[in-house]
């Protein structure tokens, strides 16, 4: 059993809404320790535009060779704590649940062109 994510956390919140959206499932029913390929079923190319709505809801861009560092969506909430220098405690966070059915809102919305050369290997 896990715990849920910290109200306060916006970080973790726009993670669980922006792979919420994406899914098209409920971000509390997302959990850290869940796969991106085992237990949300995703292949290579829908990691891809996982990765690519990330980016956008971030504003930054994943460098190809950082995918194989995306294995759970805890690991997806580090990475991201870490490219945006938020202060909170990741590895912590990445172990917790959500907890933000009504609290979280969706990221806004940018375009941006499928370029990848290379899948993730996840």
């Amino acid at each position: 059993m896990t715990t849920p994510f910290p109200a306060s956390n916006g970080l973790s919140q726009q993670v669980y809404a922006t792979l919420g959206d994406y899914l098209r499932r409920d971000p509390a029913t997302l959990h850290p320790e869940d796969s991106l390929r085992d237990d949300l079923g995703l292949d290579s190319l829908q990691t891809i535009e996982l990765v690519y709505q990330v980016e956008t809801a971030f504003d930054l861009q994943i460098p190809d060779e950082d995918f194989g560092r995306l294995q759970t969506i805890g690991d997806v909430v580090i990475y991201l704590g870490e490219r945006t220098g938020s202060s909170q405690n990741h590895v912590s966070l990445a172990k917790d649940s959500t907890q933000a059915k009504n609290q979280i809102t969706g990221p806004a919305s940018k375009s941006k062109s499928l370029s990848r050369s290379k899948a993730p290997h996840l």
